[in-house]
């Protein structure tokens, strides 16, 4: 993290309090946060990150399925943070539950949605904002395609004028877009009203701007890894990006617990946890990501798919592009390309 000095924000509030609905049926009984990418949980890359950018406490704006986040994080030992549960009664939206935090608030924050893995070094974008006395920076990401996006417009001092809902053309040229980073002033929450639904991106965002205060968009020099893992085909893209070296410290390794019977087969990249057990003449890979407690039958094949906890593939199973549920018992000789293998 270079350049001059800064003082970096020593809290953050993560926003997973989401249903998690475009990853169902996976998130009826996990989390998004929980669900591994590459054998650990989707939410440690946001927290690796911050702990890393100097964050000390993160809190965490939950809702749906709360106690078990709870319970699988604690107080964030694992990851060197001080974590604290804020939670919402009823759904708040994402300005909502930033507001529902703000009690726990001492000073400027970092404000995360939930369900990215992303890479970039924060320090330039805290030096902009505390240089130019902003209430909110918005890490921008610059697409070819903006036609999905809703476009974040830009004076030539990097000050935030407007928004542009999915267009199909920009008529700017910086096709730049939210990247669910900010960077927050507390103050920039006075105006949210407590105890009420209210969105970033629909109210507090346009709302800030309308009022004249300094929001600002941040584009990072280089963002070296960026990825929405809020869908079936981006959660598989993530664990095959990951495997293959996305991300300069995370690799790809076969636990010491993991054993593979004669004629075995890994094809690289892969990830086994432990007591993971492969049995003869099963070929495995490439980028392949087995949970804790998985077995793989005699002469199965997998490909680029994701195997959760305790499930059980038959022998001679063909497996490609596909997501395993946890506990899950795939029968001898099946076959499937894609989507999820889940019996609820």
């Amino acid at each position: 993290m270079g350049g001059r000095p800064v003082a970096m924000p020593e809290q953050a509030v993560i926003l997973v309090g989401g249903l998690g609905t475009r990853l169902r049926p996976l998130t009826y009984r996990t989390p998004k946060a929980l669900l591994p990418v590459v054998n650990r949980p989707l939410i440690s890359y946001e927290l690796e990150w911050l702990r890393r950018a100097g964050v000390r406490q993160v809190l965490l704006a939950v809702g749906y399925q709360a106690d078990i986040l709870r319970g699988a994080l604690g107080q964030g030992s694992a990851w060197g943070l001080d974590l604290a549960y804020v939670e919402e009664e009823e759904p708040l939206d994402t300005a909502g539950a930033l507001k529902n935090c703000a009690a726990r608030l001492h000073g400027r924050f970092w404000a995360l949605n939930g369900d990215l893995i992303f890479d970039f070094d924060p320090a330039p974008m805290v030096r902009q904002h505390c240089q130019k006395g902003a209430v909110l920076s918005l890490t921008l990401r610059r697409v070819e395609d903006i036609s999905p996006f809703g476009l974040i417009l830009r004076d030539e001092c990097g000050q935030v004028t407007g928004f542009l809902e999915k267009v199909s053309e920009d008529p700017t040229g910086q096709r730049t877009v939210n990247a669910g980073v900010y960077l927050m002033e507390p103050e920039a929450l006075e105006s949210v009203p407590p105890g009420r639904p209210w969105s970033n991106e629909r109210n507090l965002f346009p709302g800030l701007v309308a009022s004249g205060a300094t929001v600002l968009g941040f584009l990072p020099e280089t963002m070296p890894y960026w990825l929405d893992v809020g869908r079936l085909d981006t959660y598989l893209q993530a664990n095959r990006d990951l495997l293959s070296g996305a991300l300069p410290w995370v690799r790809a390794e076969t636990a010491a617990g993991a054993s593979l019977e004669p004629g075995a087969r890994i094809i690289p990249p892969c990830s086994l946890a432990e007591g993971v057990i492969v049995r003869a003449g099963a070929q495995v890979g490439p980028f392949v990501s087995l949970g804790a407690g998985v077995e793989v039958g005699e002469r199965a094949r997998l490909r680029e798919t994701v195997v959760l906890a305790g499930a059980k593939i038959g022998r001679q199973a063909q497996l490609s592009e596909v997501v395993i549920a946890p506990e899950e018992a795939v029968p001898p000789d099946y076959q499937q390309q894609g989507g999820v293998v889940f019996s609820g």
